[in-house]
């Protein structure tokens, strides 16, 4: 079985799902997991894991996040973009660079948020998104999330306070912005509460992820990334009675006292390697290295 990640460049008009497919059909393997998905409208990264790689997931996902968005201002929809069902309109919408940066700024460190009520997250078993397709009220609870930066890329002071075929998603009436913040973070949900700071109603186009922690979308191929690649855990090679041991899920003494990258947190897994393939993730508990899980 094949183990190891991929790196998909999503395009906009297809779901994950779809995305992850292809790769299923391409290494004809049906487990294939990711590190979150994102919406059929939006573009950008995509880790996808093979085989026993799935259970390394976790750590990728809890990692920060960078976007790019576009930020209308002037409507509110019901799905938070310019192709939903409004609900409200602002004719006097325009906000000056200096404003909309003023507004950024306050919502940098920690702060609740609110999920669309277009999304993934299960009330009852339910989506909330087929429950908002059903017209039902949705009440979803806040959660705590943490905006690190949030930069102008592109300033157009136009506001979108109706909506025609040349207007609708157009990168040309909205105001492009930079976003690094952590797991959890609905850039849709950002989009309509800095416009509300601005005292106004907003939705998000254009949405694209860069990246997630130091992992690039421009590193998107068809090619099988190791692990080691993409966590940048120490990596300790053990003989082959040693990794005998392992693979039976008992410990070993540890070989290399310190482990690699001393500077790492004591509670940050490693990797073990023999003969150079990477076999299990491990911790360490004293003078002993303990499997946690197996990639082999």
């Amino acid at each position: 079985m094949c183990s190891g990640f991929i790196l998909i460049d999503k395009p906009v008009g297809i779901t994950s799902f779809k995305a992850l497919g292809a790769v299923k059909k391409q290494f004809g393997i049906k487990r294939v997991g990711h590190a979150g998905t994102l919406d059929m409208a939006a573009s950008g990264l995509i880790v996808a894991a093979l085989g026993k790689c799935t259970r390394l997931l976790s750590y990728i996902e809890a990692q920060d996040k960078v976007y790019t968005f576009n930020l209308h201002l002037g409507i509110l929809t019901d799905t938070l973009e310019p192709t939903g069902n409004i609900l409200k309109q602002d004719n006097n919408a325009a906000r000056t660079a200096e404003e909309i940066n003023a507004a950024l700024q306050t919502f940098i460190g920690e702060i609740e948020q609110i999920p669309p009520a277009f999304s993934a997250i299960k009330i009852n078993g339910t989506r909330a998104s087929d429950l908002a397709l059903k017209g039902l009220d949705i009440e979803l609870k806040p959660r705590n999330i943490r905006i690190f930066q949030l930069s102008i890329l592109n300033y157009q002071p136009s506001a979108v306070h109706q909506r025609d075929a040349k207007q609708e998603g157009s990168s040309q009436l909205s105001t492009n912005i930079y976003c690094k913040c952590s797991k959890g973070t609905y850039i849709r949900s950002l989009a309509r509460d800095i416009a509300e700071k601005l005292g106004t109603y907003g939705v998000a186009s254009c949405i694209r992820r860069l990246a997630i922690g130091d992992i690039s979308v421009e590193r998107a191929s068809d090619k099988i990334i190791p692990p080691q690649e993409l966590l940048n855990w120490p990596v300790i090679e053990i003989n082959s009675e040693e990794a005998r041991k392992i693979l039976n899920g008992l410990p070993i003494p540890n070989p290399q006292s310190p482990i690699p990258n001393p500077q790492s947190p004591i509670n940050t897994p490693i990797f073990v390697s023999n003969n150079e393939k990477i076999i299990a993730v491990a911790g360490v508990q004293n003078e002993y290295i303990a499997p946690r899980f197996l990639l082999d």
